[in-house]
């Protein structure tokens, strides 16, 4: 009786054997929690490193690069970009003067500098800024009362500078030295400074932002 006692204790066990819980147990359960604990938290914090560095690229607009390089006197604005475009320029005039509504703009080579030249409407307040079009520094801007009513302009609609600049091109060859955008008795037109390729007078080439039409001006 006391062997088949005996037998039948063993045979309930052999299924399945108790857990054994050591001295050591608790101290590996504990260290491999915190093992996971360690790997979410670096998991964290490598998101949040890419999630800064993703909103630090998203910043504002492109500001223009360090020691950008200045177009010789000679340029041709029909094939080179200046470093501070006419979009550029606008924006960095809109925020010195606090907004507005740009009614001119122009660009030319000036004491040996590239410059934009803008006239800014805000409010009946006139602002004529001065920027470089390499740093893109404000170099003047002056304020005064204004009363004209002209109307404002845009230097990508309806007409982009650069498709008046090709038109004006198609009518008379040469260098693009410079160009301004502005209206006269409301009729908004560019102007295009063209250095004749056949080496006479330089000539100015008026574009109409809505016809396309073309006036030439020796």
């Amino acid at each position: 009786m006391l062997g088949l006692a005996a037998g039948c204790g063993a045979d309930s066990g052999s299924d399945e054997a108790p857990a054994v819980e050591g001295p050591g147990a608790s101290e590996q359960e504990d260290a491999g929690t915190t093992a996971d604990d360690d790997t979410a938290d670096d998991d964290t914090a490598s998101e949040g490193a890419a999630s800064d560095d993703g909103a630090a690229s998203d910043d504002g607009g492109e500001a223009p690069a360090a020691g950008a390089a200045a177009l010789p006197a000679d340029a041709d604005l029909a094939t080179e970009q200046l470093p501070i475009t006419a979009e550029k320029a606008v924006e960095i005039g809109l925020g010195a003067a606090g907004g507005g509504e740009l009614v001119q703009i122009e660009i030319d080579h000036d004491d040996d500098v590239w410059e934009w030249e803008l006239e800014i409407v805000d409010g009946g307040r006139q602002h004529d800024l001065d920027i470089d079009a390499t740093s893109g520094e404000v170099t003047e801007h002056d304020q005064d009362d204004d009363d004209d009513q002209d109307p404002a302009v845009d230097v990508t609609s309806p007409m982009p500078y650069a498709e008046a600049i090709e038109i004006a091109l198609g009518k008379e060859p040469g260098r693009a030295s410079g160009w301004d955008l502005s209206s006269d008795d409301g009729r908004i037109h560019y102007t295009i400074d063209i250095d004749r390729s056949s080496g006479d007078d330089d000539v100015e080439v008026e574009v109409d932002v809505e016809t396309g039409e073309v006036r030439v001006d020796d």
